[in-house]
């Protein structure tokens, strides 16, 4: 599973590598469209120190995440009865691929190497989710700042006509987005779903040494952070978009024209958010969602593993 993920991951991101000079010359062109560009080259500032910041933690979180995973691996080594602990480590590391080939210490190694790499890429899909939707989020900020900060201009049907073709070319830039990384975002979804399940049945079941105990619970904690930041941070730009409805509905009748009505109208029935292929939205009701998936799976898959600890599949080795 997890080398046919990464596999997807690498074909989904190699499609889009090849749009994306014209995705960034599209969002170029949007920003400079819009009013205010002192304000908004300030806000980007700010922007490109969170993004670092949010790419730090969690690049660092998963390096420890990875370093805990080798002495656990190395523990449950100890336990599989093999003299050689390197040997009993990748044995039990890729039973796969020594199941069709005899196990060679080097073709271990570069199995370890290129799964070192493959750590990182799966954890850069959500990395990359996540600060794309702090871009696309921000422009919508910027154009709700300056609508509500121009309250004096509220009676113009002028004001209202410009400012709603800017707020519709940040939308058409988020669905734009949309279009392009629907693949990854279901990726991401599956993927850590997935992995949350598997460590929540490690978690659930006695667990063999304080080493193997910190690594999962510190590795389902790492891909639950993941997961929420993804979904809450996607969630923001449906949030972001709705954010004037409020004003909207309240709005004086004097004040209230065709240009208003067209906004209000947009932003009630417009779905302003990314999606996987429109099977979902990423909004803030997907999270609780997600969480009834996981534990509907996990029930499953906890009766599945009693099933086989009965039947006698309880190899160290595996």
């Amino acid at each position: 599973m997890f080398f046919t993920i990464n596999l997807l991951i690498t074909t989904s991101f190699t499609v889009l590598a090849r749009r994306w000079p014209e995705l960034m010359k599209e969002w170029e062109a949007t920003e400079q469209s819009l009013p205010d560009q002192p304000l908004l080259a300030a806000s980007n500032k700010k922007l490109h120190r969170k993004v670092v910041t949010t790419m730090s933690v969690l690049m660092v979180s998963a390096l420890f995440e990875h370093a805990l995973a080798k002495p656990a691996g190395l523990y449950r080594a100890y336990r599989c009865g093999i003299q050689d602990l390197l040997e009993a480590h990748l044995m039990q590391a890729f039973p796969e691929m020594f199941s069709f080939i005899a196990y060679d210490i080097y073709v271990g190694f570069v199995a370890q190497v290129v799964t070192t790499i493959l750590t990182f890429y799966w954890n850069f899909v959500d990395l990359f989710l996540i600060t794309l939707s702090m871009g696309l989020r921000q422009n919508l900020i910027h154009m709700n700042q300056i609508i509500m900060s121009s309250r004096g201009q509220f009676h113009s049907e002028l004001f209202w006509y410009d400012h709603w073709k800017h707020f519709q070319k940040v939308c058409e830039l988020v669905h734009l987005f949309k279009r392009k990384v629907a693949y990854l975002v279901i990726l991401s979804f599956t993927n850590n779903l997935f992995f949350i399940c598997i460590q929540l049945i490690g978690v659930l079941k006695p667990v063999p040494g304080l080493i193997v105990a910190i690594y999962v619970w510190y590795s389902l904690a790492h891909l639950m952070t993941r997961m929420i930041m993804v979904a809450m941070y996607a969630a923001s730009i449906h949030d972001e978009s709705r954010k004037l409805l409020p004003m909207f509905r309240t709005m004086p009748t004097q004040f209230y024209n065709k240009e208003i009505q067209r906004f209000h109208q947009q932003m009630e029935n417009d779905t302003v958010a990314l999606s996987g292929y429109g099977f979902f939205h990423l909004t803030r009701k997907l999270i609780l969602k997600v969480a009834g998936t996981v534990v509907t799976y996990e029930l499953v898959l906890l009766q599945v593993n009693d099933s086989e600890e009965k039947n006698g599949d309880q190899n160290p080795c595996t």
